[in-house]
């Protein structure tokens, strides 16, 4: 029987996709749900699992953070992110910092995810067309510096979360630190990309997406 966590925070999605394994090959697996990232880091320590899906769109979370958690507390136990924002720089790093597959949720397409769970979880890798047409376009283009691989897991982190507009008060309650100790992050990411202020930082992010 195939033991699946879901990590994620749409009670729509989380519906749709337990109707979905209901009425698939995958009738008998046991999926339990974690609407935090702390409770599924629990239930992992505490529990044995097949695969992990995980939604990256979660609110209020150190995405990368917890990949680097879950593989360094359970090194075998595979990965599959999801997301309905095709965010190329951000998922090219989840899934270099372990994650084994990825999928582009377009219009709540479960069949893809069925297609996903059963690769990743035999051992195999799946990415959605959409993200290896980017993959491979940036591995024919001429090859240029990509600035943000001189960011480090936190500053990678605290960098998506203000792309998004999140507040520094607000990226700060995710990590647990002083409003000031996120602005010193912020300064020290501007810094390193050699930016000036979060305009040109979603300009960069916006031109390392674009092959």
């Amino acid at each position: 029987m195939l033991r699946i966590l879901l990590v994620g925070q749409n009670p729509a999605f989380i519906e749709g996709l337990s109707l979905i394994l209901n009425e698939s090959d995958l009738s008998s697996c046991k999926l339990e749900i974690a609407v935090q990232v702390e409770g599924a880091m629990t239930k992992v320590v505490e529990q044995e699992f097949d695969l992990l899906v995980l939604d990256l769109e979660m609110k209020n979370t150190n995405t990368l953070g917890f990949i680097v958690k879950i593989k360094d507390a359970r090194p075998a136990l595979p990965i599959l992110t999801y997301s309905k924002e095709l965010e190329y720089i951000f998922i090219k790093r989840y899934l270099t910092s372990g994650a084994r597959g990825y999928c582009f949720l377009q219009k709540n397409n479960y069949q893809e995810i069925i297609e996903a769970i059963y690769k990743v979880a035999s051992g195999k890798i799946y990415i959605s067309p959409a993200m290896v047409e980017l993959i491979v376009s940036e591995a024919l283009s001429p090859k240029k510096a990509d600035r943000l691989n001189s960011l480090d897991e936190r500053e990678f982190e605290i960098l998506t979360h203000l792309v998004r507009g999140e507040t520094l008060a607000g990226i700060a309650r995710i990590f647990a630190v002083h409003t000031t100790t996120i602005d010193l992050y912020k300064s020290r990411i501007l810094d390193k990309l050699r930016i000036r202020n979060i305009s040109d930082l979603k300009s960069i992010t916006q031109m390392q997406s674009v092959l």
